[in-house]
């Protein structure tokens, strides 16, 4: 078993999610440390804390077996989600700098950004994951310096560092410092495209049933710094083996690792490596997706207008009756809605409610062989039995529905 040390450097917040029920106290440090100290590594979690989440992490830290660095924070930190896609708020919504900077020195780092600001880091190796989407800082913006340095990166985040649009384009000026050997841009279903000095390729994601997406990122980036850090394994391979670990952990929501699974882990990874990497990106369908689902009240607009943000979000075109048709006779907008329809590449329907409308398009869209995902929290199994019996994926989760409808039109499933 591999006893190579890991210091982590990230928040410890504790997670409220409505819709699956979810009550945990991780953050992107707290996660990281969780998923290294179940891969058998040594592991330091430093982070700061306040007064009333300090002894549920020592707990823990405790339980999951690694030691806890826990300096004194000005504030308990919280992220409430609706679900696991949506937008979280936090409290408080202005969190306080850090009580101290004193700097951490170590060997091998996993870095963090994190809402109170960062300590300075002194490293030989480190994986930098900045956190903060459009306000992203570089991992030098403290006085941070490491020997070599691996950027693992949202396209957001990306972006905001390098001044740039293209993945291509962020990763090459990325590498233009000296200390950065290797990164990588995370760009939703499309995968993720990984950049050294000697290779350039894009890994893609491993499809799941079922996408719990709270902390995902977190665990690519333990993952990537396990296998990059710990193993010693090149870039590219420790982002396969990061996108193969980060589909067991949104299967499950378990970021625990059970260290049996990993040779078919790795495996998998491997394969994926030899059969479907490329050094370009896939591009996203020009098909659209439909949307179906009920928009006559307060609560079902705001579901419409949720989901269509998040799949327009992810790059993919989407017809949303309400939005593009919107209301008027009904000999003028069935016409125009079933035109969208049959422009579709894909259904993504909202079933709760049972709305009329919405299984007629169901129907209609199975009649001419468009698939069908569909989304039904609380829908007695059998008013499901037709779309079953004609196709249809279905599930009770909503988060789960927007990326199978995602990797549906791409391909993946």
């Amino acid at each position: 078993m591999n006893t190579i040390p890991i210091t982590v450097v990230g928040g410890a917040y504790r997670e409220h999610c409505a819709f699956p029920e979810r009550n945990l106290f991780r953050g992107s440090g707290g996660r990281a440390a969780a998923v290294l100290s179940s891969l058998g590594l040594p592991v330091t979690f430093v982070t700061y804390l306040g007064p009333t989440l300090r002894p549920s992490f020592e707990d823990i830290a405790k339980k999951f077996g690694y030691r806890l660095d826990a300096r004194e924070g000005l504030d308990d930190i919280c992220f409430r989600y609706r679900y696991p896609l949506g937008q979280p708020l936090i409290y408080p919504n202005s969190p306080r700098g850090l009580a101290d900077s004193v700097p951490i020195e170590a060997e091998n780092v996993l870095v963090f950004g994190m809402l109170e600001g960062r300590p300075p880091v002194y490293a030989k190796r480190v994986v930098y994951d900045p956190q903060d989407g459009a306000s992203a800082a570089h991992f030098s913006s403290n006085g941070s310096t490491a020997q070599e340095l691996a950027l693992v990166v949202s396209y957001s985040e990306g972006r905001r560092l390098a001044d740039q649009k293209a993945p291509e384009a962020i990763a090459l000026k990325l590498l233009g410092s000296r200390e950065v050997s290797a990164v990588v841009v995370k760009c939703g279903p499309q995968g993720a495209l990984v950049q050294t000095q000697h290779e350039k390729t894009w890994i893609r994601p491993f499809p799941t049933t079922v996408v719990y997406k709270i902390g995902s990122g977190d665990v690519f980036s333990a993952a990537f710094a396990y296998a990059w850090l710990a193993e010693g394994r090149d870039a590219v391979a420790a982002a396969w083996f990061a996108s193969r670990i980060v589909a067991a952990y949104v299967e499950t929501s378990s970021d625990r690792i059970e260290t049996s699974f990993l040779p078919s882990y790795w495996s998998d990874a491997d394969n994926a490596r030899r059969l479907l990497a490329s050094t370009s990106a896939r591009p996203l369908p020009e098909t659209q997706i439909y949307l179906a689902g009920p928009f006559f009240t307060t609560s079902q607009r705001w579901l419409i207008d949720e989901v269509r943000d998040a799949l327009r979000d992810m790059g993919f075109k989407v017809f949303s009756p309400v939005h593009d048709v919107g209301f008027g006779p009904a000999n003028e907008v069935a016409p125009q809605d079933l035109f969208g329809l049959e422009q579709s590449g894909m259904v993504l329907a909202l079933l709760d409610g049972l709305d009329a409308g919405t299984l007629y398009e169901v129907g209609y869209a199975r009649s001419r062989e468009i698939p069908v995902v569909a989304v039904a929290e609380s829908v007695d199994a059998n008013d499901l039995t037709m779309l079953l019996g004609s196709g249809c994926i279905i599930t009770n989760d909503l988060t789960t529905g927007i990326y199978r409808a995602c990797w549906a039109l791409m391909g993946d499933v």
